[in-house]
């Protein structure tokens, strides 16, 4: 009996020995005998192709023979000796064959529980070879207990995910990659591109833990967010299978990893991947005189606002960012270069590196019309570049505390500035509390302070507009306040564009107070704006409330009575929540739920309208017209980029009127302002956010008789043009087989927007055009070399898209103003380029695939009373 007892407590002390040591390291107890070596066959597919149509793909088979030896090792550890035999690699669909050179040479891996500690290499070995030697290292890093572990491999830092489907069959899952990126990309998410990912592996080992196959697979899209399912596609399948039997080879002495290692000269490494490879393609290695020379045809203004000027800037961009000030002035000084400059200091405000800058500057002559247009062009083309420089801020600061003579540099030098702060404010790590970015404000506050003159005030509120601090906010919301009209709406304008997550309730309040005019009356774009801000801000059942009182309210002004309705009525059709909400509100009041409440008097008019879908991009046009005495008062037409619940301003047509109704109104009982407005219009455009200096047609009733008896608008006129940047992505991706891809996305917009007027004071009518021609190109490209194989997919779409807003008015009788807008037809062009070349092939395997659709053209409806409104003129 104590015999057995005793036999019972030894196997008890066994059993958790082996319980113990089975935790240690789990069933590994076969993995990597130490004096053997495995041979295993391997094998990657690499295939790269059109993201939304993979059938037609271009690629690489890789093959070799790896032995894996351990030549030392301890109860939890092996070094494990990898050779690479016989590499093979072939092209994708064709077959034939290159070359792979220089990867033979052994490396050494310290194994440790089923994780790759680290891997030694020959200092002979290359970036390229080290990936793939990495590459194979990390297949025979696996776990065999279920559970989530964090592992290193070439994709990254990753989060790996281990499920066992019987004893031997085991699936990996991996996500949230950390590795290297070195993103650059837009802070605006319909600008940027994004990644869709799958990794996974399955493995298979003997019941003593030996690894028998692995199968690792990547499957990747890179697509541009503006358009749907727009882009490339990647995917990459590793194999790797035991063959024959173990052999005995030589093992090495030694008390440690590193004491086994020291006399072989060998590099430690990890099993992160190393950038290799460019984004070069054809085109872009060649310098930016070469480029020039060939693109320079579409370099003409003649061309702004077609996708041929938008497609040159693409074009030339990574390499202009690569040119130096020599370059640059070689360019700008040659003869054929004397007709394209607008175009150039586009480019110039694109680029935005010191060089660029720096030559930009020379082209700078503020005493001729011509060098005054160009500085102006470059700073506006500055302002909305995405990749703004901490050099270039602190010069463009230094120049405005230089006080420049001219008014009209000076302020599109603030806007500039500006813009640029806000830019670079929103890609640091600091933002707004950045000491670059305080330094602009407080000047630009300073300044603001120390103006005398509305003018003056105006320039530097636009500013603020453009920085859009949150620190601001109480200084202009005090402008709006206190100031003389034109200030107060422009500081309205400034506040506007906030954004809503700033406004507190002690906000709303200042805003209800400003709408409802509560403590003081105010000009009534003061009041639209304050309105739009409170819509924006997400009423709930009680705040709607106590805004639609005004409908039913004795205040007088029809018109903003009439924007609030049509304000409403556009947020009812854009959010199913806010109708229904509007709609309860609206029916427990009688006296609101009415004709007479309901329909008010006024022209103003609030909509949006879908421009464009899929297969373009997604954006929608909002028109917000601000009407007095019939007559427009502040108007806009807002382009915007629509992705997912984000929506990005890609350009804005506003225009603006004062003093006019005398001129067309006869309705005594119209109600006028407390403050007799000057007699004034002009235009104000923002590109991409960024507010630029506007264009004034006339101040004064003096300077507009003049335009009407002599005609000066009647012929079209150019109002904007310009080429600037859109997409300007550029990242890096690591694929589990060692390869480091480079993606990039780079898109332009290039905008003509022309207009002509016609007005008879004896016909008692008026005419108006606008045109907005623009062309749009975006290219993405995803490139690789492994140093054996180069392969790229390179995608491209353009487009040119036009807008036209006419509008006739007739005053004879009481005002009837007609607005019609409309989108002629177009064509969109997608071409996809795939490529692959191997080292030792000369001949490439390329395949190319372009598809035309073509767009309808549409006049938009605006709104009952506005097609009324044009029967009305078509008869008269």
């Amino acid at each position: 009996m104590a015999n057995t007892s005793k036999s019972s407590w030894l196997l008890l002390v066994c059993l958790l020995s082996f319980l113990g040591f089975g935790y240690l390291a789990p069933a590994f107890g076969d993995a990597f005998h130490v004096g053997s070596e495995e041979q295993f066959s391997f094998s990657n597919v690499v295939l790269v192709g059109n993201a939304k149509n993979a059938t037609t793909q271009v690629g690489y088979r890789l093959q070799a023979l790896v032995a894996v030896g351990a030549v030392w090792g301890t109860e939890e550890s092996r070094l494990l000796k990898i050779q690479i035999q016989n590499p093979q690699v072939a092209n994708l669909p064709d077959g034939n064959h290159g070359t792979v050179e220089s990867t033979e040479t052994a490396f050494y891996v310290w194994w440790n529980l089923g994780r790759i500690r680290a891997v030694y290499f020959a200092k002979s070995d290359a970036v390229s070879v080290r990936n793939w030697k990495k590459a194979i290292a990390g297949l025979f890093q696996y776990q065999l207990l279920d559970g989530i572990y964090e592992e290193q491999d070439p994709s990254g830092l990753c989060e790996s995910k281990y499920t066992s489907h019987s004893s031997t069959r085991y699936h990996k899952s991996k996500g949230n990659c950390r590795f290297d990126a070195n993103r650059t990309q837009r802070t605006e998410y319909s600008l940027r591109s994004s990644l869709r990912i799958s990794r996974s592996t399955d493995f298979t080992v003997t019941t003593e833990g030996a690894l028998q196959t692995v199968v690792s697979r990547e499957f990747v899209k890179y697509l541009l967010n503006a358009y749907d399912q727009f882009g490339a596609h990647y995917e990459s399948i590793m194999q790797l299978d035991v063959v024959g039997s173990a052999k005995k080879i030589v093992t090495l002495q030694g008390s440690s990893v590193e004491e086994v290692l020291q006399s072989m000269s060998l590099e430690s490494d990890t099993l992160l991947a190393e950038n290799y490879g460019s984004a070069c393609s054809k085109n872009t290695c060649e310098s930016i005189v070469t480029l020039f020379k060939k693109h320079k045809n579409a370099l003409r203004d003649s061309d702004v606002g077609t996708e041929k000027s938008a497609t040159a800037l693409v074009e030339l961009l990574q390499s202009a960012r690569e040119a130096t000030v020599e370059e640059w002035l070689r360019i700008l000084k040659a003869k054929s270069s004397q007709n394209l400059k607008g175009q150039l200091l586009d480019l110039l405000g694109a680029v935005q590196t010191v060089a660029s800058h720096e030559a930009a500057k020379t082209q700078f002559d503020l005493d001729s019309d011509e060098g005054a247009h160009l500085a102006e062009r470059y700073l506006q083309a500055l302002a909305v570049a995405s990749r703004p420089q901490k050099a270039i801020i602190a010069d463009l600061l230094h120049l405005l505390q230089n006080e420049p003579k001219s008014v009209q540099f000076t302020d599109s030098l603030i806007q500039s500035l500006a813009s640029m702060t806000r830019r670079y404010a929103q890609i640091q790590e600091h933002g707004y509390e950045s000491e670059t970015v305080q330094n602009v404000a407080s000047f630009l506050t300073r300044r603001l302070q120390d103006c005398a003159k509305d003018g003056c005030k105006l320039r530097y509120i636009r500013g603020l507009h453009n920085l859009k601090s949150p620190k601001t906010a109480h200084m202009l919301l005090q402008l709006v306040q206190e100031a003389p009209r034109a200030v107060s709406v422009a500081a309205m304008k400034a506040l506007r564009s906030f954004p809503s997550y700033l406004w507190n309730n002690e906000f709303r309040s200042k805003f209800e107070d400003i709408f409802f005019q509560i403590t003081r009356r105010y000009d009534s774009s003061a009041r639209t704006l304050a309105l739009d801000i409170l819509l924006d801000m997400r009423p709930n059942y009680n705040e709607l409330v106590h805004l639609v009182q005004f409908l039913k309210s004795n205040d007088k002004s029809f018109e903003l009575k009439q924007y609030l309705l049509q304000k409403l009525r556009m947020l009812s059709e854009q959010c199913t929540d806010f109708a229904s909400l509007l709609k309860s509100v609206i029916e427990r009041d009688p006296r609101l739920n009415n004709y007479h409440v309901l329909v008010p008097k006024g022209l103003s008019t609030a909509l949006r309208r879908k421009f464009s879908t899929a297969p373009t991009f997604n954006a929608s046009l909002t028109s917000l017209q601000e009407m007095d005495g019939g007559v427009l008062k502040r108007g806009i037409v807002d382009l915007t980029l629509d992705v997912a619940d984000e929506k990005m301003s890609l350009f804005t047509l506003g225009l603006y009127a004062g003093g006019l109704s005398s001129f067309v109104s006869s309705n005594e009982e119209e109600v006028n302002d407390a403050e007799e407005e000057e007699t004034t219009a002009g235009m104000e455009l923002s590109v991409q956010g960024s507010v630029m200096r506007p264009l004034v047609f006339f101040s004064g009733k003096g300077e507009l008789m003049g335009h009407v008896w002599s005609g000066t608008a009647s012929e079209r006129t150019p109002a904007y043009q310009a080429t600037t940047l859109l997409q300007d992505n550029d990242e890096w991706f690591h694929s589990h087989n060692g390869a480091t891809l480079r993606l990039v996305a780079t898109g332009s917009i290039s905008i003509d927007l022309n207009g002509q007027v016609t007005m008879s004071l004896w016909g008692r009518n008026a005419q108006s055009k606008v045109e907005q021609n623009t062309g749009i190109s975006m290219t993405g490209m995803l490139a690789l070399d492994t140093g054996f194989a180069t392969m790229a997919v390179k995608f491209s779409a353009v487009q040119e898209p036009k807008l036209h807003l006419t509008s006739a008015l007739d005053f004879s009788n009481d005002p009837a103003l007609c607005m019609q807008l409309v989108q002629p037809k177009s064509t969109m062009k997608q071409q996809f380029i795939k490529s692959v070349s191997l080292v030792g092939l000369k001949q490439n395997t390329v395949r190319k695939t372009s598809k035309l659709q073509h767009l309808n053209g549409l006049t938009h409806a605006l709104n009952r009373k506005n097609s009324d409104m044009c029967s009305l003129i078509a008869k008269s």
